[in-house]
């Protein structure tokens, strides 16, 4: 792997353009923004901080970069060729696959997708990791982000119009939420904090864009069995 160091405001890539290498976030942050039918307007889909990755569905897909990927901050990244991507990537991608698809076999609003559909979600889920106390999501924000917990503990937290705080759920492996997400832009019905009792929590997760481009509308994938 090649050492790339950005300063705050250059460019990783660009939106459109071929994908030539996989990227691993050493230090600083990347943010990145996707332009949507042809609008000179960048929307903010996702920043990878430290051990966040990113660039390779354009690899593994043969499609154009999805989005501009751009530092924050003056950032390290380690840059892995595509030629290498893929013969030391793709096995391990592979096995990463088939334990992401078990998982989200049990998704009850993933019933109707298709075992190759659950093949290509599964490569588009992200991983990122959280400490003890650390905030995945916020009561009331609006989320555009749906998450599986791959190891570790969650609670989840609603406050009533008075303000009082109640946990409604723990949350473990194989436990998912955010999943109104990929219907709409709504606020987050509840808090979701790590808690740190089996370690750190990591969870893999799938932008509502991200959702959209690869399979399609979840409100289609729904629609599926209502003819039957």
């Amino acid at each position: 792997m090649s050492k790339v160091v950005l300063k705050r405001g250059e460019i990783a890539f660009k939106q459109g353009e071929d994908g030539d290498h996989f990227y691993v976030v050493d230090k600083g942050s990347v943010a990145c923004f996707e332009r949507r039918d042809g609008s000179e307007h960048e929307t903010l889909v996702h920043t990878y901080n430290p051990g966040g990755t990113f660039g390779d569905l354009s690899i593994m897909y043969n499609t154009p970069r999805a989005a501009t990927c751009r530092a924050t901050t003056e950032s390290r990244l380690y840059a892995l060729p595509r030629k290498a991507f893929k013969v030391i990537v793709m096995k391990t991608t592979i096995e990463k696959r088939l334990h992401i698809k078990s998982l989200l076999q049990n998704v009850e609003i993933f019933k109707e997708l298709k075992d190759h559909e659950f093949s290509k979600l599964a490569d588009a889920m992200q991983e990122e990791a959280y400490e003890e106390g650390d905030v995945i999501c916020r009561q009331g924000d609006v989320g555009s982000s749906f998450f599986i917990i791959k190891q570790g503990t969650a609670t989840c937290i609603q406050a009533d119009p008075h303000g009082n705080q109640q946990e409604v759920a723990q949350l473990t492996t194989g436990d998912y939420f955010g999943e109104n997400a990929l219907l709409a832009s709504k606020p987050r019905q509840g808090t979701v904090k790590a808690t740190g009792k089996n370690g750190t929590l990591k969870l893999l997760y799938v932008e509502r864009t991200t959702f959209n481009r690869i399979l399609g509308s979840i409100e289609d994938i729904l629609r599926r069995n209502q003819s039957y």
